[in-house]
This record gives structure tokens, sequence and C-alpha cells, in this order.
């Protein structure tokens, strides 16, 4: 066994990010959204920390004082790898990443994939450390442990070995997937196992032979004493769709869709991209000026975006959905039996809920995934809770469901809603969408006399659009003015202004 008397990691992850709670993907995306206003501007770091501040007073999501922002969203840069510091023409300027412009910041966002992919490459060493005040300087404590670890000749990705000791489990020893559980001890001893953590990809057997060997040799005393501390941290791995907590087993497969979890699994388990700035620093004669060059440095910060991983990486890792695949591909008639898909129930609509995407498990219905995602968009939700507040103070009550945005009721009419948060690049796609959307729920909800309407973030800058939707698809439409109120064109304003949502 090749355990030390002392562990030389003794966290599996930062303490900084509290992802155990069920909100915490919404607040991902408050701060995602934050970043991405400043993304290119030169960091001020007192604007940064007011913008922050403002989620304390607004956002169900916020989890911390005020007075840790700066410490704790640091933290998103260094182990999530939402953003990081560049210094261009001599002024440190923020760079929010690829990864979470395409996962966070999109119409559709995927808190679960960004998770999975930048966890993917996060590393022991890595560029933790960087304090920004006037000038860049390496934490005291975040150096020395890096020090530390360079000096023991350690290379961990946790979630790539995770994903190793979940293959070698399966295909090595033959352990059904439903029955695969790594305890938090063995995940303990296998991060300061020398016989493991000497590489990023330590072999299938070496791992096999090191979980016999905790099964049969004595276990140092270290591991219970110091396993507290070590194990807060987990709850990130939940996040990833990969992996869920047991209190009693430690961390075991996604229940969810195990298949899929598994696949994710090999993936990760098989990829070989490493942040090899450190390299050098295991040779150096002066290991302090090393690695405080590469600390200093944005190595870490150009690294760590997985938009740099592979495509067909990227593609195995993401829950994007080809829908190329599921509109050409015809089944022969009569091989194939098709499943019926309920529409689902209208329930009362809640401002201020969770938005997340999270899988619901119905996977006849692939386009719900892209559903799910969107309504997770701040922009969506935000016009959504706009809509709904404005329908309200009018006496209607206000209806949704996991593909109707929102749908109300007057004495003789039914009103179904689609909400589209759009800029100038994206408004005449975000439009389409609406259209096929808004006549599939009026059909599929049995609602065949209601009026349709699309709920727009901006007007459309194409004159002809608004034609095209009131005369030729008979199809309403509205947008957002001055953050608190909606606007439409005139022909519409009789039967809007009637439900009180335009004025």
């Amino acid at each position: 066994m090749g355990l030390p008397h002392t562990p030389i990691i003794k966290k599996f992850f930062s303490n900084k990010i509290e992802s155990s709670r069920p909100d915490w993907g919404d607040y991902l995306l408050e701060i995602a959204d934050i970043f991405s206003m400043f993304d290119g501007e030169e960091l001020d770091r007192d604007l940064l920390a007011d913008r922050f501040s403002t989620i304390s007073g607004r956002s169900p999501y916020a989890l911390r004082d005020v007075s840790n922002f700066r410490d704790e969203f640091g933290a998103y840069g260094t182990y999530l790898g939402l953003f990081h510091y560049k210094p261009v023409n001599g002024r440190w300027t923020i760079l929010l990443s690829k990864s979470a412009k395409h996962f966070l910041c999109s119409t559709e966002p995927d808190v679960e994939s960004f998770c999975r992919i930048q966890l993917a490459m996060f590393q022991y060493p890595n560029g933790a450390g960087a304090v920004l005040n006037r000038s860049l300087s390496a934490q005291a404590n975040a150096k020395s442990d890096t020090i530390r670890e360079i000096e023991n000749n350690i290379r961990i990705n946790p979630l790539r070995l995770l994903c190793r000791v979940v293959v070698s489990m399966h295909e090595l020893s033959g352990i059904p997937l439903e029955n695969i559980a790594i305890p938090y001890t063995t995940i303990f001893m296998l991060f300061n196992d020398d016989t493991i953590n000497y590489t990023f990809s330590p072999s299938l057997e070496a791992i096999r032979d090191a979980l016999f060997a905790y099964t049969h040799d004595a276990i140092p005393a270290w591991v219970q004493q110091e396993l507290t501390n070590f194990k807060r941290n987990f709850h990130i791995m939940a996040r990833t769709g990969i992996f869920e907590r047991s209190s009693a087993r430690g961390l075991i497969l996604n229940t969810a869709d195990i298949q899929k979890a598994y696949s994710y699994a090999k993936t990760i388990s098989e990829m070989d991209y490493n942040f090899s700035a450190f390299e050098p620093c295991y040779a150096a004669n002066d290991k302090n000026r090393a690695v405080t060059d590469v600390i200093k440095s944005p190595q870490w910060g150009e690294y760590y975006d997985a938009l740099s991983l592979p495509m067909d990486v990227l593609s195995s890792l993401s829950d994007d959905v080809d829908i190329g695949d599921i509109e050409y591909y015809a089944p022969p008639i009569g091989t194939v039996e098709i499943g019926e898909q309920p529409f689902p129930a209208l329930n009362v609509f809640e401002a201020n809920q969770i938005r997340t995407f999270m899988p619901s498990g119905n996977r006849q219905d692939p386009y719900e995934t892209i559903i799910r995602r969107e309504k997770a968009n701040r922009e969506h939700s935000r016009i959504l809770s706009c809509l709904a507040c404005l329908l309200r103070l009018n006496n209607h009550e206000v209806y949704e469901n996991t593909f109707i945005d929102l749908c109300t009721n007057t004495d003789d009419l039914t009103f179904i809603f689609e909400v589209k948060s759009n800029n100038t690049r994206n408004t005449l796609s975000q439009i389409r969408k609406a259209i096929a959307q808004l006549y599939e729920y009026r059909y599929r909800s049995g609602a065949e006399n209601a009026i349709l309407c699309i709920v727009l973030q901006q007007r459309p800058a194409q004159a002809w659009v608004e034609d095209y939707l009131l005369h030729d698809r008979n199809i309403l439409m509205c947008w957002l003015v001055d953050d608190v109120r909606l606007e439409c064109p005139t022909e519409c304003r009789d039967l809007l202004s009637s439900i009180g949502i335009v004025e």
C-alpha cells in the first residue's frame, strides 16, 4: 500500500462554492450573468462587488454574506473556470470563459453540462492562489499547498480519478453499475496513495490493486481523523449528472439514468488533457519561484475552459439534443411502438422558483430537454415573472406546465404565451421556435380556440416580422419596455389591454 504517514491532499474541492443547496444552479447562472456584463472590461473590484451585493437584496439564491463576495466569487474562476483575469495593455481585464458563455449565458443554459465538462479538467496542482490588488501576487497558503503537492509528485484530476475507479470496478472487477459505490474513505486514500496520485490517469489495474489493499490492510489513523474536512466538498460531484451522494455508501452512479452516467464516466476516464505549466516545477531547484511564476500567470485560466477540448469529447459530455436525428430519423412503420406522451397538466404559476434545468426522466420527448433549459435562462425568467405579475394585478389566474410558459383564461377566452429572450443576433430564430411551439401547445392542450401570443425581450428590428405574425400567422406579440412594462403593435392592443398586460 502506498499510503503516507500523514495525508498530502486534505481537501477534495473548494469549500467556497456552496453547491449543496437545490437552488445553487440558479445562483451560478446569476453569477455568470454578472461576469458576462464585465466580460472584456477592465477589472473594477469595487464595481464588481457592488454588482454582486445586489444579489443578496433581490435574489432567493444568495448563499453568503455580502462581506464575503470578493473571496467567494474569486473561487468561481479558479475552481469552476467561469472567468479569469488577464493583463491587456497594462490593465487587468475580466475574461468570461467560452464554456460559461456557451453553457450558462445562452438562451438554453445547462448547468449540469457546464459542471461536468469543466470539472473533467480540474486538477491538483492547479493555478489557485493568484491575488490581485495593486499588483499580482501568490497567496501564501495556496502557494505552500501547491509546492507541497509538487514536492510529493502529486498529479490528480479528481473527477477523472473517480471515473477511472468506476470503470475499473465495472470492467476489471465485474461489479454491476447499480452496485458500484466509492466510500469517502476510499477516495481519501486514493488521493494520497503514491501508487495512484503520481499520474493524472492511473492504470485501471493499479486502481483495482489499491482497492483490494484497502480492504485487506490496516487503514492509517489519519483517514478517519481527517475525513470530515475532506468529504465536506463532495456535493459538487452531484452537479455533474454522473454521481449521487449516499450517506451510507459514498458516491454512487446517478440512478436517474445509470447507463448515461456510466457513458460520461467512461469518456472522462479516457481523457488525457492536463494542465502542464507546473511540469518544469517538479525538477526546479527553486520551487518557490517556479510555482509563484505559474500562479501569477494567466495560464491556468487559459487552460481551464472546456471549449478548448476536442469536439468529440464535448459532444459526448454535453446533453445537447441532436435535432437532425429527431427530425429525420423515421423508423419503419409497425416495428417501433410509439409510447403515449400525455401533455402535462397545467399548474398555478409560481415566481422565484428553482428553474435550473433538471431532467424529469421523460425520455420519450427529447424536446423537453431544450424547453427546460430555456426556462432556466435568467432573462426568460424575468420576463415571465413580469408577465405573470401584470396578469395577476388584473385578477387573472396564471398557469404553466413543462412546456407552456404561461396560460390564462378570461370568461370566454384562453391565452397561451410563449416567452423568448432575444437580441439582435437571434430574434428571427427565437420567433421561429415560438411559432412552432405555440401551435403545438394549442393542439396538445386541447384549447383549439386559444389566442396565441409571443412575448419578447425586445422589439424585432425587422419591420416585416410584425405583419407576418399578426396577419399571416394570426399570433399576437408584445415586448418588454423599461424592464417593468410591455408594449405591443396597435393591432394587438385591444385584446392584450383587455387582460391588462399593456395599457
